[in-house]
Protein backbone atom coordinates (compact mmCIF):
# COMPACT_ATOMS: atom_id res chain seq x y z
CA UNK A 1 0.00 0.00 0.00
CA UNK A 2 1.46 3.86 -0.86
CA UNK A 3 0.07 6.27 1.85
CA UNK A 4 0.09 9.70 1.90
CA UNK A 5 0.64 11.89 5.35
CA UNK A 6 -3.32 12.15 5.26
CA UNK A 7 -3.39 8.23 5.83
CA UNK A 8 -1.46 8.75 8.79
CA UNK A 9 -2.04 9.77 12.36
CA UNK A 10 -0.45 13.01 13.80
CA UNK A 11 1.77 11.50 15.50
CA UNK A 12 2.80 8.54 13.18
CA UNK A 13 3.36 11.64 10.72
CA UNK A 14 5.67 13.87 13.67
CA UNK A 15 7.82 10.44 13.70
CA UNK A 16 8.58 10.41 10.13
CA UNK A 17 9.07 13.70 9.63
CA UNK A 18 11.38 14.26 12.76
CA UNK A 19 13.15 11.03 10.99
CA UNK A 20 13.63 13.04 7.96
CA UNK A 21 15.00 16.02 9.30
CA UNK A 22 18.57 14.25 9.60
CA UNK A 23 18.99 14.63 13.60
CA UNK A 24 22.36 13.78 14.50
CA UNK A 25 23.49 11.27 17.06
CA UNK A 26 22.40 12.94 20.19
CA UNK A 27 25.85 12.02 21.94
CA UNK A 28 27.91 13.09 18.99
CA UNK A 29 25.52 16.81 19.75
CA UNK A 30 26.12 16.76 23.31
CA UNK A 31 22.72 17.15 24.23
CA UNK A 32 19.67 14.62 24.56
CA UNK A 33 17.89 17.89 23.07
CA UNK A 34 18.55 16.00 19.66
CA UNK A 35 17.26 12.73 20.71
CA UNK A 36 14.52 11.45 18.23
CA UNK A 37 12.02 10.94 21.27
CA UNK A 38 12.57 14.38 22.39
CA UNK A 39 12.10 16.39 19.47
CA UNK A 40 8.88 14.38 18.31
CA UNK A 41 7.03 15.16 22.22
CA UNK A 42 8.29 18.90 21.43
CA UNK A 43 6.67 18.93 17.82
CA UNK A 44 3.91 16.93 19.02
CA UNK A 45 3.21 19.25 21.89
CA UNK A 46 3.04 22.17 19.48
CA UNK A 47 1.07 20.45 16.68
CA UNK A 48 -1.87 20.05 19.52
CA UNK A 49 -1.53 23.50 20.53
CA UNK A 50 -0.11 23.39 23.54
CA UNK A 51 3.88 23.93 25.31
CA UNK A 52 6.27 22.50 23.61
CA UNK A 53 7.13 20.96 27.41
CA UNK A 54 3.95 19.43 27.96
CA UNK A 55 5.31 16.12 27.15
CA UNK A 56 8.83 16.43 28.80
CA UNK A 57 9.56 15.19 31.77
CA UNK A 58 10.66 18.12 34.83
CA UNK A 59 14.19 18.51 33.19
CA UNK A 60 13.01 19.46 29.89
CA UNK A 61 15.05 16.63 28.22
CA UNK A 62 13.61 13.46 29.12
CA UNK A 63 9.52 12.08 27.69
CA UNK A 64 7.15 11.61 30.43
CA UNK A 65 6.42 7.83 30.62
CA UNK A 66 2.82 8.48 29.27
CA UNK A 67 4.35 10.39 25.58
CA UNK A 68 6.46 7.13 25.65
CA UNK A 69 4.11 4.55 25.80
CA UNK A 70 2.53 6.43 22.98
CA UNK A 71 5.36 6.81 20.85
CA UNK A 72 6.19 3.00 21.24
CA UNK A 73 2.43 1.93 20.22
CA UNK A 74 2.77 4.45 16.76
CA UNK A 75 6.31 2.84 16.21
CA UNK A 76 4.69 -0.45 16.58
CA UNK A 77 1.92 1.10 13.82
CA UNK A 78 4.30 2.53 11.76
CA UNK A 79 6.32 -0.92 11.77
CA UNK A 80 3.29 -2.82 10.78
CA UNK A 81 2.32 -0.78 8.17
CA UNK A 82 6.12 -1.37 6.51
CA UNK A 83 7.21 2.33 6.58
CA UNK A 84 9.71 1.96 9.91
CA UNK A 85 12.11 -0.94 10.60
CA UNK A 86 13.12 -1.49 14.37
CA UNK A 87 17.18 -1.27 14.83
CA UNK A 88 18.53 -3.90 16.94
CA UNK A 89 19.46 -2.66 20.44
CA UNK A 90 22.89 -1.64 20.35
CA UNK A 91 23.44 -0.55 17.00
CA UNK A 92 23.70 3.16 16.50
CA UNK A 93 21.91 5.33 15.32
CA UNK A 94 22.28 7.44 11.94
CA UNK A 95 20.16 10.55 10.25
CA UNK A 96 16.40 9.09 9.27
CA UNK A 97 18.30 5.36 9.14
CA UNK A 98 21.44 3.02 9.68
CA UNK A 99 25.24 2.83 8.85
CA UNK A 100 27.08 0.12 9.60
CA UNK A 101 30.58 2.02 10.54
CA UNK A 102 28.97 4.86 12.84
CA UNK A 103 29.19 3.95 16.33
CA UNK A 104 28.46 7.28 18.44
CA UNK A 105 25.08 6.84 19.71
CA UNK A 106 24.00 3.88 20.69
CA UNK A 107 19.69 3.56 20.98
CA UNK A 108 17.09 1.71 21.67
CA UNK A 109 15.30 0.19 18.94
CA UNK A 110 11.69 1.68 20.42
CA UNK A 111 13.70 5.31 20.08
CA UNK A 112 14.80 5.71 16.92
CA UNK A 113 13.85 3.37 14.27
CA UNK A 114 15.04 3.48 10.70
CA UNK A 115 12.78 5.03 8.08
CA UNK A 116 12.04 3.00 5.47
CA UNK A 117 9.52 5.32 2.94
CA UNK A 118 12.24 8.32 2.69
CA UNK A 119 9.65 9.58 0.37
CA UNK A 120 6.53 9.90 2.75
CA UNK A 121 9.05 11.14 5.45
CA UNK A 122 9.62 13.92 2.91
CA UNK A 123 6.40 14.69 2.60
CA UNK A 124 5.75 14.68 6.77
CA UNK A 125 8.59 16.65 7.27
CA UNK A 126 7.29 19.05 4.47
CA UNK A 127 3.81 18.93 6.43
CA UNK A 128 5.22 20.08 9.73
CA UNK A 129 7.37 22.64 8.24
CA UNK A 130 4.43 24.36 7.17
CA UNK A 131 2.39 24.56 11.10
CA UNK A 132 3.60 28.34 12.01
CA UNK A 133 3.85 26.80 16.17
CA UNK A 134 6.70 24.07 14.72
CA UNK A 135 8.56 25.53 11.77
CA UNK A 136 10.72 28.01 14.10
CA UNK A 137 11.24 25.04 16.53
CA UNK A 138 12.04 22.11 13.64
CA UNK A 139 14.12 24.43 11.59
CA UNK A 140 16.70 25.47 14.69
CA UNK A 141 17.10 21.38 14.93
CA UNK A 142 17.62 21.00 11.10
CA UNK A 143 20.31 23.93 11.63
CA UNK A 144 21.43 22.88 14.55
CA UNK A 145 21.68 19.16 13.11
CA UNK A 146 23.55 20.77 10.11
CA UNK A 147 26.40 22.39 12.37
CA UNK A 148 26.59 18.76 14.05
CA UNK A 149 27.42 16.87 11.05
CA UNK A 150 30.05 19.15 9.58
CA UNK A 151 31.89 18.57 12.69
CA UNK A 152 31.52 15.20 12.60
CA UNK A 153 32.56 15.05 8.68
CA UNK A 154 35.48 17.48 9.50
CA UNK A 155 36.20 15.05 12.10
CA UNK A 156 36.56 12.27 9.47
CA UNK A 157 33.07 10.92 9.56
CA UNK A 158 32.29 9.08 6.40
CA UNK A 159 35.60 9.62 4.51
Amino acid sequence: MVYQPEDLSDLEAVVLGVLSVGLPPSRAAGSNTFRVDHVCAVVAGLLAGGQASQHLGPDNESVTPEFRAKLQHCIESLADKGLVAYQPAGMPAAAGGFEAGLEIDLVDPDIHPTLLDRYLGQLCMEKLFNVPAVYPYLMERYSASGEVWRRLREGGYAQ
